[in-house]
């Protein structure tokens, strides 16, 4: 078989023609509506640019860049590379090339593209035919893309059209296995010879022509009708759609799907198949192209528009787009806009977001790229646009921006404060509530670093452990810091800390909420004193207690002495050194009696009772017990008024209160100073009492709380914080007033006023004591003495001999309820309170059931409110107390049976 002769031209003749190439695109298209930048160039100068090449770059016209180096598009770092690239094709003539560079925009912006560049001869030499695609969004996607091209490879090879490419000379360097399917050669007798020999003679040149379009425009486009000899001699009829792309040499290469179109539908079917193609191709794209007529009827629609749409490929060709896919409320205005286009009123907005529907009437929000159609005349026929479905990325959007308003929100309302610091230390955001923490506006806050809040006592650690977090030793922090405000005063606040990260784990800032806990802190320790003093209260409680028995058995051993020396002394000549003698031994167990009577008053034993009181007398007993202790540091003033006027009230607690007052004044005069005790009488019948120191005084602030309880001045150990607030209870419970005055270095004078006992009598009744002198010798008595200590029934039985009585002894309340049942005369009873067994308590109701109506003396060394009780419960019983002297005893005597 002898192939048509070959109209090619002569090798490395130009196959381009030499005006320029037609601007445009395949089926007609003009090249301004191909969403893709094309350019031309020589020597290294732009000749020719697209619309999609002016967006791609942000110029607005092409006289912008035509004539100036291609060079001023690329990136500064590329273009060495891409200059000896271009003149070595320029040069040799090599065929297509394609590569990935940086473009730069006219605002000086850089960004990935792809170029797809051939090298066409010119009427004047040799040019660049350059199709440039911007590639920052398909970065994303390469790895499908990968596999995209794996399916292609399939589809090639299991193709029944013959899929075939020609160099830029007309010469077969691919042919798919379909080509041996259909022509009855093999692909070996293909590969390496002109496609000229294989065509009908009268279709070469038409073929030629064609395959001259697609290398120098770069787009697809479908051949005319041609025929092809079949290894039987026969013809059959073809028609391909082609594109150029880029050898591997560099040089173009035209790529070309064949189909067979002999029957006479060939043509009808030849334009599926290439729309069917160009589907395919466009639909490896990530975005929604779409393509509509002037009549808004869908005439193109990629795979991921059909995804987003939820349509079956096909579904939507021939529809129209605005009323099957946009909403009713959206379709008036957008297609008013769209008829505006169509009439050239207004230009196609570039950018535009709308909703569209999907079949199953789910609303999308879809970021448009627009590009008007025109045909050859240059009249508007449709609108080309490729669309991102934005949905989810503008719900995120919105949820962050609620997100970010109701932490807002929360940030501000929250009475702690929130800050955010950096890697440096330095606070980059803080709330209102930080803010009036930090006693600063907010601006003032942020720029500050966080150490500089710190009190100088928590720099160092606080600083540290600042250090250990932003270097994630730890991840977050519990701690309390002591904090100081702007002017100057301090707060304790606790820091809850915490690393906030990058994804990749390393640290975006520290976040901090810090709570005001300085009240809850003064509580604590408001707790902590109230604990320690109520311990000291405890134990000056128990101190008491232990007071009142050493007082008990002092008062025992104190009767014994003092009733032996009294049942004595008047059997010694007068002025004879052992009537001295027992006269001192008197006085001295009289002055110790005093004294721990002066001490159970203290230690609050005493029975509580109100009576006629006279408060000079108080004073005087208060002043010789601390001439004793205390008092011989200082120097005293005794200014009591004569016949002060009585009061009535509890005399164990006034001589309590007097003596918080004395020992306070004294501790306030550490090295020497006066203490001054007043008496006077006021008008409208009441009476005041002054207690005066020269000491340190008390600043205003102490002074304040001077009353409050548990508040001291005191060290630990040294007072009980309860002194002048039980003072003050103690003068508002007998209906008085008490007043402070002090004043640093000037001393302090408390002055307690008090109502006038409204009995005109004696401050007390009369102890019989002292009418003994008065009382004449009274019959023998048979005397029953009950006591467990041998010392006082020795010392009261001598004193009963002295008298004239019979003394019965009974060593307790058992034995002498023996005596009672044996029958003995008894005419008096002295019952001892405090004893073994049954002791006075148990004693007296049994002995009172046997004898109602013989006197009973009931001694104690402590007269308690037990005591007291025990009194008043049976009748003709006195309370006697310990010590007591043969002069007491006769008048008591005396009393119970005259």
């Amino acid at each position: 078989m002898t192939p048509p002769p070959s109209p090619m031209p002569p090798p490395g003749s130009p196959l381009l023609p030499p005006d320029p190439p037609s601007p445009l695109g395949p089926h007609g298209f003009p090249l301004d509506s191909v969403p893709m930048g094309i350019a031309l160039s020589q020597g290294g100068l732009y000749l020719q640019v697209n619309a999609a090449f002016l967006r791609l770059f942000g110029l607005e016209t092409a006289s912008e860049i035509l004539g100036r180096p291609f060079l001023d598009t690329i990136e500064p770092g590329q273009r060495d590379l891409l200059r000896r690239r271009n003149q070595e094709r320029e040069r040799t003539g090599s065929g297509p090339v394609e590569y990935e560079t940086l473009g730069l925009r006219k605002d000086g912006t850089a960004f990935p593209m792809q170029v797809h560049v051939s090298s066409i001869p010119l009427t004047r030499g040799v040019g660049t035919l350059a199709f440039l695609t911007d590639i920052s969004e398909r970065k994303a996607v390469e790895a499908r893309l990968l596999d995209s091209e794996e399916r292609f490879r399939a589809y090639v090879e299991q193709s029944i059209d013959v899929i075939f490419t020609l160099d830029a000379q007309g010469t077969f360097t691919f042919v798919s296995p379909a080509w041996e399917r259909h022509f009855g050669y093999s692909p070996g007798e293909v590969l390496g010879r002109s496609f000229a020999p294989f065509v009908h003679p009268e279709d070469v040149e038409p073929c030629l022509q064609y395959l001259l379009r697609v290398l120098s425009t770069g787009h697809p486009e479908t051949s005319p009708p041609y025929r092809v000899r079949h290894a039987d001699g026969s013809w059959r009829r073809f028609v391909a759609n082609g594109s150029a792309m880029a050898s591997p040499g560099g040089g173009p290469v035209f790529l070309g799907v064949a189909h067979d179109i002999t029957e006479e539908h060939a043509a009808q079917e030849a334009l599926r198949k290439e729309r069917k193609n160009a589907e395919r191709y466009l639909g490896v794209a990530q975005v929604i192209l779409v393509a509509f007529d002037a009549e808004a009827r869908i005439t193109l629609l990629n795979g991921k528009g059909h995804a987003v749409l939820g349509y079956a490929e096909g579904e939507l060709i021939g529809r129209d787009w605005f009323r099957v896919c946009l909403p009713p409320e959206e379709y008036e205005p957008v297609v008013g806009v769209y008829r505006r286009i169509l009439a050239g009123e207004v230009e196609a907005l570039e950018y535009y977001e709308n909703h569209i529907l999907r079949k199953d009437g789910e609303p999308r929000l879809i970021a448009w790229h627009n590009a008007v159609i025109r045909d050859e005349e240059g009249r508007i026929t449709g609108i080309i646009s490729s669309g991102e479905d934005i949905t989810e990325r503008r719900q995120a959007e919105a949820a962050l921006r609620e997100n970010e308003e109701q932490l807002r929100v929360i940030f501000s309302a929250s009475d702690a404060g929130i800050i955010m610091v950096s890697d440096q230390g330095v606070i980059t955001f803080a709330n209102q509530g930080m803010a009036d923490l930090f006693g600063m506006t907010v601006q003032e806050v942020i720029g500050t670093t966080y150490p500089s809040h710190l009190h100088e006592s928590e720099k160092q650690t606080g600083d540290a452990r600042m250090r250990r977090i932003i270097t994630g030793e730890i991840q977050s922090v519990s701690v309390e810091r002591k904090y100081i405000r702007a002017d100057g005063t301090t707060f304790w606040g606790h820091l809850s800390g915490r690393r906030m990260e990058h994804p990749d784990g390393s640290l975006r800032a520290l976040i901090g909420i810090i709570t005001d806990v300085s009240k809850r802190r003064e509580a604590e320790e408001q707790q902590r004193l109230l604990q320690a003093q109520l311990h000291q209260a405890q134990k000056m409680e128990s101190l008491g207690s232990l007071a009142g028995g050493v007082a008990h058995d002092m008062n025992n051993v104190l009767a014994a002495i003092l009733g032996y020396a009294s049942a004595h002394i008047e059997d010694q000549p007068p002025g004879s050194p052992t009537q001295k003698a027992f006269g001192t031994i008197i006085r001295a167990a009289e002055r110790g009696g005093n004294m721990i009577k002066s001490l159970l008053s203290f230690a609050r034993q005493n029975a509580t009772e109100e009576q006629d009181l006279d408060l000079n007398a108080i004073l005087r007993e208060e002043v010789q017990l601390l001439e004793r202790t205390t008092l011989s540091k200082v120097h005293l003033i005794m200014d009591l008024q004569e016949q002060l006027q009585t009061i009535r009230g509890d005399p164990g607690a006034l001589t309590h209160a007097v003596m918080n007052l004395c020992v306070n004044a004294v501790d306030a005069m550490p090295e020497n100073g006066t203490l001054t005790l007043r008496t006077r009488n006021l008008d409208h019948g009441r009476i005041e009492v002054q207690v005066r120191d020269t000491g340190t005084g008390m600043p205003q602030e102490v002074l304040d709380k001077a009353l409050d309880p548990f508040f001291t001045t005191k060290e630990v150990g040294k007072g009980t914080g309860l002194g002048l607030s039980i003072v003050y209870s103690t003068v508002k419970t007998h209906h008085g007033e008490m007043d402070i005055q002090s004043a640093p270095g000037q001393g302090t004078c408390v002055t307690l006023r008090f109502p006038a006992s409204a009995s005109a009598g004696p401050a007390r009744p009369a102890d019989p004591a002292e009418e003994a002198e008065q009382i004449p010798p009274h019959g023998s008595l048979n005397v029953l003495i009950v006591d467990d200590d041998p010392d006082i029934l020795s010392s009261m039985q001598g004193m009963l001999d002295r008298l004239g009585h019979w003394a019965l002894l009974a060593r307790g309340g058992e034995e002498a309820l023996e005596l009672v049942e044996a029958g003995l005369k008894i005419d008096v009873i002295i019952l001892d309170m405090n004893m073994p067994g049954l002791g006075g308590i148990g004693t007296l109701p049994r002995l009172r059931a046997r004898l109602p109506r013989v006197p009973v003396l009931l001694v104690t060394g402590r007269a308690d409110q037990t005591a007291q009780d025990l009194a008043r419960a049976h009748p003709f019983v006195t309370l006697l107390p310990k010590p007591f002297g043969m002069k007491e005893l006769q008048a008591h005597l005396a009393f119970q049976v005259g």
